[in-house]
């Protein structure tokens, strides 16, 4: 069996018979206009799923929480397998998304980069933590109220390979 590799114009000519078909506009926006769409459904702040793979090319996806600043997406984690594979291999993907279980109804954004871990010791962490206040009952971090979240010390006696410095992680 043959596979034929669609170019561009043929994509575009499938998609724009499909949505005719459905009755349903296409967008053609501008750079700066899909910046702006992309931020708003951000801040929807749905349910957001982290794939990464490590150097034994077994993929891993995680629900995750995550917030963002612009088009940065700060996703905060206790660690665990996850950060493992980061250190192995720091290409990611992310999906954000909605459906009500029909065509019409699915929205969401896939990205995909290179994910940063950033540290306690870094001014990127410090910022990711108020960015995650709200979800993690923040209280003044860096003030001397100690470590934020307690889950991460139990975690970190439960797992002696666990890493509570390896918590943050930016995708941009």
């Amino acid at each position: 069996m043959e596979v034929h590799a669609l170019t561009e114009t043929e994509r575009e000519q499938m998609l724009e018979q499909a949505f005719s078909k459905m009755k349903i506009e296409r967008k053609h926006l501008s750079q700066e206009e899909l910046e702006k769409e992309i931020i708003d459904y951000l801040g929807k702040k749905q349910a957001c799923s982290l794939a990464t793979c490590g150097k034994d090319g077994v993929p891993r996806i995680s629900v995750v929480d995550y917030v963002n600043d612009g088009l940065t997406i700060y996703i905060f984690s206790e660690g665990g397998d996850k950060f493992k594979k980061l250190k192995e291999n720091n290409t990611v993907a992310i999906g954000i998304g909605t459906s009500a279980q029909t065509f019409r109804s699915v929205r969401g954004i896939n990205l995909w980069g290179i994910a940063e871990v950033f540290t306690e010791d870094t001014p990127e962490f410090a910022h990711g933590m108020k960015l995650f206040s709200h979800i993690i009952n923040y209280k003044g971090y860096g003030e001397g109220n100690g470590y934020p979240y307690s889950n991460a010390k139990r975690n970190a006696e439960d797992d002696p390979g666990y890493s509570h410095e390896d918590d943050i992680l930016s995708q941009q």
